[in-house]
């Protein structure tokens, strides 16, 4: 898997979340990702509904997912973070590496992150 994070509205510090299939087998992903920010504790909470385990989205090699991380305007109450950590939202005892990926600027509130579920378009992650 690749993750990425791209700057998709500068004045709310939103971010589009990807992640890409790079083995040979397919994959599915389900549910929110769990973002960590930087060296902060804590994490984005989640947005919007996750749909059912029947709707899982199938990754085929070379396939990509998105989120949608709503950030918050500058208001003095959080700070700001040049990265984050993503883990998949699992049920699973195995241990997970987080992937990374940079997020120049990211301000980080105390109330205001929160992250869509992994949806199979970067318009919908945005929207939701």
């Amino acid at each position: 898997m690749t993750f990425t994070a791209s700057l998709a509205e500068p004045t709310t510090s939103s971010y589009l979340l990807k992640i890409t299939n790079k083995g040979k087998k397919a994959c599915r992903v389900l549910g929110h990702p769990i973002v960590t920010f930087g060296g902060l504790d804590g994490q984005a909470t989640e947005r919007g509904k996750a749909p059912g385990i029947e709707d899982a989205i199938r990754l085929d090699p070379g396939k990509s997912a998105y989120a949608g991380l709503m950030g918050g305007a500058a208001d003095g109450t959080g700070k700001t973070v040049d990265s984050i950590a993503m883990t998949m939202n699992t049920e699973s005892d195995l241990a997970q590496t987080p992937l990374k990926a940079a997020t120049p600027g990211l301000y980080v509130s105390s109330t205001k992150n929160s992250v869509t579920p992994w949806v199979d378009n970067a318009e919908d992650a945005l929207s939701l």
